[in-house]
């Protein structure tokens, strides 16, 4: 005889994400910026907000130069997600610095 099973409905996951590297292009050496914000539920991820910039390496700041290159990965509050959301309508360039309050978070150096 078969018995239901209770269906398990998980909460969403909240995520932001940004991702620094470096490439030269005719000579030049260039910083590419990446940052998301996505939620993950069961049904698959949604992203939410996403932007990518290039910046020149003479023009970057000391701050970004220094910043290692990989991909850094936090699982944040919902709380913290609508506030960052909210930024990324002000000064989005912002959280290419920004480092939440996380509940979780990864470091995935590149090379």
């Amino acid at each position: 005889m078969r018995q239901n099973q209770p269906v398990t409905i998980a909460a969403p996951n909240y995520w932001f994400t940004k991702v620094k590297d470096t490439h030269i292009e005719e000579g030049q050496l260039f910083i590419t910026l990446f940052a998301r914000l996505a939620v993950h539920t069961a049904q698959g991820v949604q992203n939410v907000w996403a932007e990518i910039d290039e910046v020149k390496w003479e023009h970057a700041s000391r701050q970004l130069q220094r910043m290692p290159r990989g991909e850094y990965t936090y699982r944040i509050s919902a709380e913290v997600f609508a506030e960052m959301e909210w930024l990324t309508g002000l000064c989005h360039e912002e959280l290419y610095f920004l480092t939440p309050l996380y509940e979780a978070n990864r470091f995935r150096p590149f090379g």
